[in-house]
């Protein structure tokens, strides 16, 4: 059993190994839960958990995960780029800025035809999000039947994948895919394309 107290950070540039700035003129005066922090719960033979905080009482869903759109397929990508740049201004662990991250790369993936600025926020919020699991690899993983520790799918890599051999970029390919096979999801579509795309590369390179 994992005795260990769960990490948590007060806001995501906090996390270390992450580099992250807010957007310039994000007013984060109407967070009120910026200031929220946890207590610990202890109770025999279970491991440590974190309680928040709330008007009347407390919850387990830190304020960095629960801070949501009712329906971001509804808004401007604007405004779902602005309530994801609040949300990591707020307390939560890493899990909860990995998922509030992921949520928004699927759904700019979906709007990719908006044009060139939707790419160029997907490749950003993929790198930030590979930046956290990189530094806090716990944010992804989970305990699999057998008791061994296996990792999740991770949306970042993909999408970056099917970035790059949209492109033709096939270093930045390779650079994904080798970060992707540490964190066990090089056996996905775009990675076993971007595989075969970097080797056939490497073979009229050579010949």
């Amino acid at each position: 059993m994992n005795s260990q107290v769960p990490l948590w950070f007060p806001r995501f540039a906090n996390v270390p190994g992450v580099h992250y700035s807010s957007p310039s003129g994000l007013d984060v005066s109407k967070l009120r839960q910026r200031k929220v922090r946890p207590t610990v719960n202890r109770w025999p033979d279970m491991p440590p958990s974190l309680s928040w905080p709330m008007p009347n009482g407390t919850t387990s869903q830190a304020p960095a995960g629960a801070y949501r759109l009712d329906d971001s397929r509804k808004a401007t990508t604007t405004r779902v780029l602005r309530t994801l740049a609040e949300a990591l201004e707020l307390p939560g662990e890493p899990a909860d800025y990995h998922f509030a991250i992921q949520e928004v790369i699927s759904l700019l993936w979906s709007r990719r035809a908006e044009g060139p600025q939707a790419f160029v926020e997907l490749e950003r919020l993929c790198w930030l999000d590979l930046q956290l699991i990189r530094a806090c690899p716990s944010a992804v993983t989970y305990e699999h039947r057998d008791g061994g520790l296996r990792f999740v799918s991770i949306t970042a890599f993909r999408t970056l994948l099917d970035l790059y051999l949209t492109e033709g970029a096939l270093g930045d390919a390779a650079q994904v895919l080798e970060l992707a096979d540490r964190f066990d999801n090089g056996d996905t579509p775009p990675a076993r394309r971007a595989r075969e795309r970097c080797a056939a590369f490497a073979a009229e390179d050579k010949s």
